[in-house]
């Protein structure tokens, strides 16, 4: 079968994105894939992309996705812009009936989320988002102790700490769009939404949700994205520290506290904890993107009966940022289970019901 020919929207030539960080290595060592397009704001700067990656004997530059998506070396678009260039960016490619993949979230807000999705199932256009923990080792094996071990026996609770990176005292001119719940990238829906996109994929849904969103520190500095020197300060509208609570489908009990920031020094950005009525499985990554990104994680399991406590082994073949999008692709082109665009509705549908929430003090329902 002949590799699937991709266009990518928004590849870096130089610096860091999580384009040239996590989807060029996934598609370059891929038999099943090769870059034949990329679109970046202009055909120059595209241009420049394809030279600085050694893309030039497959891909071709383009300043717009349109011309693009019209191209016939194209099957697959990829979206690895800012969240609120998604719905623009993606509607010329679903109109030329080309499959689709974003980036998580899927666009700005659930509204838009659901005009992409509408448009993308008449235009008959297969879709991924990039909800990429679920294709975690980490969550396979967890996955696995649960429903088909049975090792702690009937889930009660599920708790979760994190520390957002994302929503501290401070920011850089290339993360200062972070700080505005209008953009629609932040702390809930980036951070938060990767880790509690998880655990709904490997615990089921809330019935409902009751949660608790403040700004605490309203006015950030902006910084220079070397860090040497203060731009400006800006007036923060996305929340910096939330709280979460309600009951799964099963019946067990959800909470999850996040705060912006950095972690205690020495301690998980991260921690999990899923009691069953005959043990707790305890999951520790050491950053706050650890599962979506396969970092530095640990699982730990203890029996209620025993008392004892181990390690959990898990096999993870392509660590950092390129394994579980990898995984994504994969899945994709061999036509196995992937998150696709109606699954991101669904979360976005979970973003709103926690705004409205918190907006109300009553409990959402969004499923």
């Amino acid at each position: 079968m002949a590799p699937l020919g991709v266009g990518i929207i928004g590849l870096s030539a130089d610096g860091w994105s999580w384009g040239v960080t996590a989807h060029l290595p996934s598609l370059k060592d891929s038999s099943k894939y090769r870059i034949t397009g990329v679109c970046n704001t202009s055909v120059e700067s595209s241009q420049k992309s394809i030279d600085a990656h050694g893309l030039s004997n497959t891909a071709k530059a383009y300043g717009s996705v349109a011309d693009m998506a019209a191209s016939s070396d194209v099957d697959l678009v990829v979206c690895c812009v800012r969240v609120d260039r998604h719905y623009e960016a993606m509607k010329p490619a679903i109109e030329a009936r080309k499959d689709c993949f974003v980036e998580w979230p899927l666009a700005s807000n659930l509204e838009q989320a659901t005009e992409l999705l509408e448009l993308a199932e008449r235009k008959g256009v297969k879709t991924m988002i990039g909800l990429q923990s679920q294709m975690s080792p980490v969550i396979s094996r967890i996955k696995e102790l649960l429903e088909k071990d049975n090792a702690i026996g009937r889930v009660v609770s599920s708790s979760i700490s994190q520390a957002g990176m994302i929503g501290g005292q401070e920011a850089t001119q290339s993360m200062e769009y972070l700080n505005s719940a209008e953009i629609g990238g932040n702390l809930l829906v980036i951070p938060f939404g990767h880790l509690y996109d998880a655990v709904s994929y490997t615990l089921g849904e809330l019935q409902d949700v009751s949660a608790t969103l403040s700004v605490q520190f309203p006015d950030i500095k902006i910084k220079s994205d070397d860090g040497s020197q203060v731009v400006k300060t800006i007036r923060r509208t996305a929340a910096d520290h939330i709280t979460m609570s309600g009951i799964l489908a099963n019946g067990a009990h959800s909470t999850a506290v996040v705060s912006g920031g950095k972690p205690f020094m020495d301690g998980p950005a991260v921690l999990w904890r899923i009691e069953g009525d005959k043990g707790v499985i305890e999951i520790r990554g050491e950053e706050t993107f650890a599962l979506s990104m396969s970092l530095n994680i640990k699982i730990r399991m203890q029996l209620f009966e025993t008392d004892e406590t181990k390690d959990i082994e898990f096999t993870e073949d392509r660590p950092g940022p390129p394994g579980n999008v990898a995984r994504l692709y994969e899945a994709f082109a061999d036509g196995s289970y992937y998150p696709d665009w109606k699954w991101a509705v669904k979360r976005h549908a979970w973003v709103d019901a926690i705004y409205k929430s918190n907006d109300t003090g009553k409990r959402v329902s969004y499923v």
